[in-house]
């Protein structure tokens, strides 16, 4: 994908991410379309393919606490939702749906308006760039709505809820230390340690 392609992308999740409502997207790939992930399935085996939708469903059913990220279902179960709760977490997660298919389709407006640039032979990055700018400004408004819902989620909950999301967090930043702390061990590890040049060879 061309740098053209990429960096309207970066800046729709920027939107999101800034919202506290796509926290997961950045471990995605850049093109977080499901189209994305059937045009590289060239390039990735059956099982790793398989572990993307995996992880993309399991998303769609996470709680997104802004600044926080997701909640998984498992924990998510474990909180054990009332009937209010649960109406809450459904409205929340259609907004969130609805943020989802907004980006989606903004990327593909965006490669169509391009394409047919292209086509034409007249490239135009003033009006791409006019066009991206006012559907940033329309995933704005709807991820504000779902950063709303997920908090009045959030106010819902009692204080042994509370207690139990926040002992989820601290365990989940306790294993991202470990993993980069093991990641710099591994770095720290295999620098200088490059193979010697060969010798020149000598005449006999």
């Amino acid at each position: 994908m061309s740098r053209f392609a990429i960096r309207p992308i970066v800046a729709s999740l920027a939107v999101a991410l800034a919202a506290g409502t796509f926290a997961g997207a950045a471990s995605a790939a850049p093109d977080a379309a499901p189209a994305a992930t059937q045009s590289g399935a060239d390039h990735a085996s059956k099982d790793a393919g398989g572990h993307h939708f995996h992880h993309m469903h399991e998303m769609r059913d996470a709680i997104w606490l802004p600044g926080v990220g997701p909640i998984a279902k498992k924990e998510i179960a474990a909180l054990k939702l009332d009937a209010n709760q649960q109406s809450l977490f459904s409205a929340a997660q259609q907004t969130q749906e609805g943020v989802h298919k907004a980006m989606r389709e903004n990327q593909m407006n965006r490669r169509k308006m391009l394409d047919e640039q292209l086509k034409a032979g007249k490239l135009d990055p003033h009006a791409l760039a006019d066009a991206q700018g006012q559907a940033r400004q329309q995933m704005q408004a709807q991820a504000d709505q779902a950063r709303q819902k997920w908090l009045a989620l959030w106010d819902s909950l009692n204080d042994g809820q509370r207690q139990q999301v926040t002992q989820f967090v601290k365990d989940r930043q306790a294993r991202k230390q470990a993993h980069m702390q093991e990641h710099r061990k591994e770095g720290h590890s295999g620098a200088g340690h490059r193979p010697a040049p060969a010798a020149p060879a000598t005449s006999g």
